[in-house]
């Protein structure tokens, strides 16, 4: 207390006044300087024999002997003593031990103490009979079923007590989560007999009546009140239930529209046992902006910009526009989508683009201008019809063509992944058919159908990842076809160890100059090593060709570096072409797996 008193600044006037604060902080470093080193707290230490396990865990979670102190006066041993006896009784009971032998031994060692726990947790109590029974309205609610038919404890098993309290919890919750708001227990028994190890389980509810659905009263001024009851997936009066507001919720976030989204039951407030719903919508930013750079070996470096209007108007319409910027392909496009029917699984596509690519193989100018309609069906596929008209000015083995093509097509596509981002479980199929007809707006005839598909599944700590494609054209006359719409293999995200675009048929000078038809595959193996960092090992196979006789697959295996990076995974592989003159090509790409 003295020193305390030496640092603080005397009572105005006095001589100490002029004492500075960097006077008083040294004196107070001194002080820490001179102060004993801090170590380590001693704490009493916990030794059991006789169980493992989950036992132990639970005695050493009763006792809990970190919170003690190694100063304990010899008149504290024996209640000491008589507690932990206590709680390690408590503790093997709760897993069904009823007549535990207990031996304690607390032992002084220098500079604190430690008990000794000798355990024998004797036969363990199992459950001869559950009796569970629902009054009212939820006895005849199926969801039930699942619960009753396999409750957390069983006939037979050995008594758990936290097994107990989850059937009562899960009733509870069951219960609220299917509107049955007036629920009660009638009746809640565990009675055991340790003398007969035995155990009997009884849990009466009384469910009460089921509740409905009320209105919905949406909180937001950005849109239309009859777009966003578009989202709302039941009707008013139908029974209550958890499902369709978590539906709702997930809608309304899935659109984009909304920043953040809080669906707020309001059972206290229901009448004739209708529930409220009031949902608060929070739109997001009217503007966002995308600006971004990245590589490929494909396309060389690239350059991203774009701009979107979240909603340019009360109806929900909004548009984006965006720029690509490489040596080889370059891009713009302008998107416009207007909701339809459910808005979160249905819209319209209005869109115009331009495309030019200039490769080893070919060089093209692309116009577009093409309407779609999206929309995701109940079973989880996504189906795109879609009208569009291009026109196309491609070189291709040094002769020069146009081509203006209107052009149906029809997309089934479909995704499952456990991990957007990084996945080691799920798959993607992609098909497509579509073709034009000379007579309506078109410069020739085809018919084309082309799908891939994805699969991943864990290998050990890694991921097996297979990739197919599969291509075929009807066209009477290839040249007649522009390069947009021909075959070609190799690169990046085809058989590695070949050059973007540098496999497929070629013309009496060797030049490539694509085919009808495509055939490709992959198989990869992957392996985490530290951190985001990972290995992988690869084999491709593939080719396009004209007819099926002349399909002659080539092939590339390596390995390569992966890194989970922020904005998703990026892959470098070396791959040797086994058909090719080439010792090893390196290749460099970006995006997901799925």
């Amino acid at each position: 207390m003295r020193t305390a008193r030496a640092i603080l600044p005397p009572a105005a006037g006095g001589p100490g006044r002029r004492r500075t604060w960097g006077q008083a902080m040294g004196l107070l470093g001194l002080c820490l300087l001179l102060a004993p080193p801090l170590t380590a707290q001693t704490r009493p230490t916990l030794e059991i024999r006789g169980v493992e396990g989950a036992p132990a865990e639970n005695i050493r979670a009763h006792l809990n002997l970190e919170r003690a102190d190694c100063n304990l006066p010899a008149w504290q041993e024996a209640p000491l003593l008589e507690d932990a006896e206590a709680d390690i009784r408590r503790a093997l009971r709760a897993l069904g031990f009823y007549t535990p032998s207990v031996d304690l031994d607390l032992r002084r060692t220098g500079d604190c103490w430690q008990l000794e726990a000798h355990v024998a947790p004797g036969a363990a109590v199992r459950v001869q009979r559950v009796e569970i029974r629902l009054q009212g309205e939820a006895a005849e609610d199926p969801a039930f079923s699942a619960l009753l038919e396999a409750p957390p404890i069983r006939e037979g098993q050995v008594l758990r007590h936290d097994d107990y309290a989850r059937l009562k919890s899960e009733l509870g919750r069951l219960a609220s989560a299917r509107g049955y708001f007036d629920n009660r227990f009638t009746r809640t028994e565990l009675r055991v007999d340790p003398k007969a190890r035995s155990a009997q389980v009884l849990v009466h509810m009384d469910s009460g009546p089921r509740y409905r659905l009320g209105a919905v009263t949406l909180e937001q001024d950005a849109f239309h009140e009859p777009l966003l009851r578009r989202f709302v997936p039941f009707a008013e009066g139908e029974p209550y239930a958890t499902e369709p507001l978590i539906r709702m919720q997930q809608a309304f976030i899935d659109s984009g529209y909304f920043s953040q989204v809080r669906v707020e039951p309001q059972p206290g407030a229901a009448g004739d046992r209708s529930v409220p719903i009031h949902v608060r919508l929070t739109p997001r930013n009217r503007w966002s902006y995308l600006a971004g750079i990245g590589a490929s070996t494909d396309t060389g470096p690239r350059l991203r910009l774009g701009v979107e209007n979240h909603r340019a108007n009360r109806a929900g319409h909004r548009y984006d526009a965006r720029l690509e910027l490489s040596p080889v392909r370059s891009s713009a496009n302008l998107d416009y989508e207007i909701p339809r029917g459910d808005p979160a699984r249905e819209r319209i596509q209005l869109s115009a683009g331009w495309q030019t690519e200039d490769t080893d193989s070919s060089d093209s100018d692309l116009y577009g201008l093409g309407i779609a309609h999206v929309r995701q069906m109940p079973s989880g596929w996504m189906r795109t019809r879609a009208l569009r008209y291009e026109r196309e000015t491609y070189r291709i083995s040094g002769e020069e063509d146009t081509s203006h093509l209107l052009i149906p097509s029809l997309e089934l596509s479909r995704t499952r992944a456990d991990d957007p981002v990084f996945p080691r479980r799920g798959w993607h199929l992609r098909g497509t058919l579509r073709g034009a007809a000379e007579p309506i707006l078109s410069s020739t005839s085809f018919l084309q159908a082309h799908g891939s598909a994805k699969y991943i599944r864990p290998l050990g700590q890694g991921r097996l990842l297979l990739r197919a494609e599969l291509g075929a054209t009807s066209v009477d006359h290839l040249e007649q076809l522009p390069s947009s719409l021909r075959f070609f293999a190799g690169g990046d995200a085809s058989v590695r160890g070949y050059a973007y675009q540098a496999l497929g048929p070629r013309d009496a000078d060797g030049e490539v100059i694509g085919g009808r038809h495509l055939i490709a595959a992959s198989l990869e193996v992957d392996h985490p090593v530290k951190g985001p960092w990972g290995v992988a090992a690869f084999i491709d196979g593939g080719n396009t060709f004209n007819r099926l006789g002349d399909y002659s697959p080539r092939y590339g295996a390596g390995v390569g570096l992966r890194w989970r990076s922020p904005i998703g995974p990026v892959r470098v592989d070396l791959a040797h072409p086994l058909d090719g003159d080439d010792l090893v090509r390196l290749h460099l790409s970006m995006g997901m797996d799925l």
